[in-house]
């Protein structure tokens, strides 16, 4: 399965951006905070968001923020929240179909296509305010600031790749279902498969060095004075990425059992009401 960084630099992007809702010209020099005497604390903040924004609220933690900034950007991650509320029923309405569909032993493509064009058409619909949002943020952040909270967001992704490395879901995965050493190297075999082939999409959907290298570069950016996401990272449709999850239940799907198909409906429902485990679409 690929674990490359794209799959956790590039919807940190997304939550950075999560974090703001205003409008601003891209330029942060008028809004940095200069006083040196405002009193500043180390606390985190958007305890009570969810995925991403929750992500980027521990990592602002580590930056000493005063009372003005810290009250700014707790409205901004309360926002966010509502931005993205959309986005997450769909998910939740296409985790269950296919939930359906897998304890059916069948994927229909065709009855999951209204909760995916709803997923992608929500993601969609927020991006420009997130992409607005992140400039935001930067505006909001002295420089000292936004080189502190890029270097604490960093650790935390690459601590979270540690951990999906380690752990990864669909190993897990395999041990709850119970598969068999011929379970394990078919499924193996055939997701091996679907990737080959979904590599002739690559350069419309963007590939994984792509995406790392996208993300990577957004977030050097960020810590410099200029700071422009048009410039660094210009905005594209969010495509057919959504249906990556359906791909791999269908490459599993002739060689499990009812048994274990049941099962893996159930852990589907269950990650379905999981908005903690949402991943963020691309800016």
């Amino acid at each position: 399965m690929r674990t490359s960084l794209a799959r956790f630099v590039l919807p940190v992007c997304v939550a950075l951006a999560a974090v703001g809702g205003l409008d601003c010209g891209g330029s942060a020099a008028s809004e940095q905070v200069s006083s040196a005497s405002a009193a500043a604390t180390r606390a985190p903040v958007a305890q009570n968001a969810h995925g991403p924004v929750k992500l980027v609220g521990d990592a602002l933690g580590e930056v000493p923020l005063n009372a003005a900034q810290r009250a700014e950007i707790e409205q901004l991650a309360a926002d966010a929240e509502g931005r993205h509320a959309a986005a997450r029923t769909a998910r939740r309405d296409m985790m269950m179909t296919l939930a359906a569909h897998v304890e059916a032993g069948s994927i229909d493509r065709d009855a999951l296509k209204p909760q995916l064009d709803a997923l992608v058409a929500a993601a969609n619909a927020s991006q420009p305010a997130d992409r607005a949002a992140l400039e935001r943020l930067h505006a909001i952040l002295a420089p000292d600031q936004r080189t502190a909270f890029v270097d604490a967001l960093e650790a935390r992704v690459y601590q979270r790749m540690g951990d999906f490395r380690a752990k990864h879901p669909w190993r897990n995965w395999a041990d709850e279902l119970g598969l068999s050493e011929q379970q394990r190297t078919q499924i193996k075999a055939a997701i091996q498969a679907h990737f080959q082939a979904a590599k002739a999409d690559a350069h419309e959907h963007g590939s994984p060095w792509e995406a790392r290298k996208r993300g990577a570069k957004v977030l050097n950016a960020f810590k410099q004075d200029h700071f422009v996401l048009d410039e660094v990272a210009p905005a594209r449709e969010i495509g057919q990425q959504a249906m990556q999850a359906s791909e791999h239940f269908l490459a599993a799907l002739p060689v499990l059992t009812p048994e274990q198909r049941a099962i893996a409906a159930q852990k589907l429902r269950a990650q379905a009401t999981q908005v903690d485990a949402a991943d963020p679409m691309i800016p």
